[in-house]
């Protein structure tokens, strides 16, 4: 029997901090060109009972992210304890159904449905991780592999999503968000895409804005809300 994808645990609050590693320019931005997207996500949870969930992972999965979960707020002997996200089988690939109605994401009717599942499939990972019941803390490293975008090998795109989709907000939740780009960046960032989920109220922003600010000398974004948003970040190298 497949499992499914876990989407509606609680979460109280979610912190994701990112930061982008330029690699491009040291590739002279040839066909090779990339660069990489680090992420510590770190939630407090309330878990209904202990069993095991499948969490996901969204993320340019066939270009390269790896990632992994484990629950920091557990005993010393279960903290060692750390499950991989790996990718989806193309025969359970209907498990991602539920995420891409979360994430908003609508199939072609004119178009085989089992191709496009397995097409998207490709886009996630998951993690099978046995939860205590009560609130728990999890954290989430993951590092992806940015492709250019349109093949532009000057320009890079990614998406964050707070909280995860494997989590659902519960009332006053709070979501953080944070990207630092790296030292002298040569490379002009477009303003942040904010947008509300589907079926969700809009992000109600409490701090920060698409503006960036100065960090050290590098540029960086934050963000604090209180409903579900989506976060896309565009660059491109001059």
């Amino acid at each position: 029997m497949t499992t499914p994808i876990t989407t509606d645990l609680a979460v109280l609050r979610q912190a994701m901090n990112v930061d982008v590693e330029s690699v491009a320019p040291s590739y002279g931005y040839n066909g090779d060109a990339y660069d990489v997207v680090n992420s510590t996500i770190t939630a407090t949870v309330q878990v209904p009972l202990e069993a095991e969930y499948r969490l996901v992972l969204a993320g340019q999965v066939e270009s390269g992210t790896s990632a992994i979960v484990r629950v920091v707020s557990a005993t010393d002997q279960d903290f060692k304890n750390v499950e991989n996200f790996k990718r989806i089988n193309k025969g359970e690939a209907s498990i991602i159904k539920p995420v891409l109605d979360k994430a908003g994401i609508v199939l072609d009717p004119a178009l085989d449905e089992r191709d496009q599942l397995i097409e998207h499939a490709a886009n996630y990972k998951v993690a099978d991780i046995r939860l205590p019941a009560g609130q728990h803390v999890l954290r989430i490293h993951a590092s992806e592999k940015l492709t250019p975008v349109d093949g532009d090998p000057r320009q890079y795109r990614f998406t964050m999503y707070a909280p995860q989709l494997s989590l659902a907000p519960v009332a006053n939740v709070r979501l953080g968000v944070t990207v630092v780009f790296p030292l002298d960046f040569a490379a002009a960032i477009q303003p942040p895409l904010v947008e509300a989920l589907p079926n969700q109220v809009q992000p109600n922003l409490v701090a920060g804005s698409d503006q960036p600010v100065t960090l050290g000398a590098q540029q960086a974004y934050g963000w604090a809300f209180q409903a579900d948003p989506k976060i896309t970040m565009t660059y491109r190298y001059a």
